[in-house]
């Protein structure tokens, strides 16, 4: 019992100390949600669909929920930024937010034909690199340059 509480513990601290780094061998993605509720979350090369392309897919069973004052990352050691951005035809990559209301309330067809979405953030690489790979809902003064749709 002792030991679960001691390696808890240490699960607890390393995750709330994570912090974004500029370590180009162990690039990973963190998103940051600062609202005040669940978002949910669509990185458009889960799909298949590149940028200029923006459509929503057709299920939304790539999406994952971050839930309020939360963070959540994936990728990992030796995941170098050059290879991520290898796998795209431009520089672009699409990122979606949804509101966790408005997905309770529509099916995913009324979402994706109305593009029910908080935001679409267009990341290219150098934009990354800039947040050092952090992105954030909602946006931070620092991502104030980057593409966003609807324009804020």
């Amino acid at each position: 019992m002792k030991r679960l509480f001691i390696t808890l513990f240490c699960g607890i601290i390393m995750l709330s100390t994570h912090r974004c780094n500029d370590d180009q061998l162990s690039r990973r993605i963190s998103y940051y949600n600062n609202s005040g509720k669940p978002v949910y979350v669509f990185e458009q090369r889960a799909y298949g669909v590149f940028y200029p392309d923006t459509i929503l897919p057709e299920t939304d069973q790539h999406l994952f929920k971050i839930d309020k004052e939360a963070h959540y990352s994936f990728g990992g050691q030796g995941y170098h930024e050059d290879h991520f951005f290898a796998n795209l035809p431009n520089d672009t990559l699409s990122i979606f937010f949804f509101d966790v209301d408005t997905l309770a309330k529509y099916d995913w067809q009324t979402v994706q034909e109305e593009y029910k979405i908080l935001v679409r953030y267009d990341f290219s690489q150098n934009d990354l690199q800039l947040l050092k790979w952090c992105i954030y809902y909602p946006p931070t003064e620092a991502m104030k340059n980057i593409k966003q749709f609807p324009n804020n």
